[in-house]
């Protein structure tokens, strides 16, 4: 059971149903690692979601992939520029490597669809990177939160 709740006093969380409405609005998300010496490893990522999963896709030998297969991650997003509008969410789940050929096939789909206008095309690029690029496999990261803290000021 997923536990939802405040970020701290001084905020007003999002429901349950909000706070998957507004990762649905959104582009990228932050996600975040502990690594072997300590320190954070935190990277913006492009995601899509299937029911109240976060999937993420990135080359298969990105350090990220590697942290998430180890099982604990953190999924961050916020909006908004002034006090009044700012509302986010930080997700803390398990995180694993996806090697299920038809949920890849899915994935594939969502995040076409959903990225295919912000992708690099390869006529905009320069050769030597496109034909380096064309070399990668790609893994798929699945995030399955089990506590989330949320904020939305624009309830105050």
């Amino acid at each position: 059971m997923v536990l939802y709740r405040r970020a701290n006093r001084q905020y007003v969380a999002m429901s349950r149903d909000e706070v998957w409405h507004f990762l649905r609005s959104q582009r990228r998300v932050y996600l975040g690692f502990a690594m072997e010496n300590g320190y954070p490893h935190v990277t913006p990522i492009w995601f899509v979601i299937v029911g109240e999963t976060v999937y993420m896709r990135a080359q298969d030998y990105k350090v990220k992939v590697g942290l998430a297969a180890k099982g604990k991650a953190c999924v961050v997003i916020d909006d908004g520029d002034k006090y009044r509008e700012l509302r986010g969410a930080v997700m803390w789940g398990r995180s694993r490597i996806i090697t299920e050929k038809r949920l890849i096939a899915k994935l594939t789909e969502l995040f076409e669809a959903k990225y295919s206008d912000r992708q690099w095309k390869a006529d905009e690029m320069p050769k030597d990177w496109v034909k380096e690029r064309s070399g990668e496999k790609r893994a798929f990261i699945e995030f399955v939160p089990e506590k989330v803290d949320s904020w939305d000021n624009r309830k105050v």
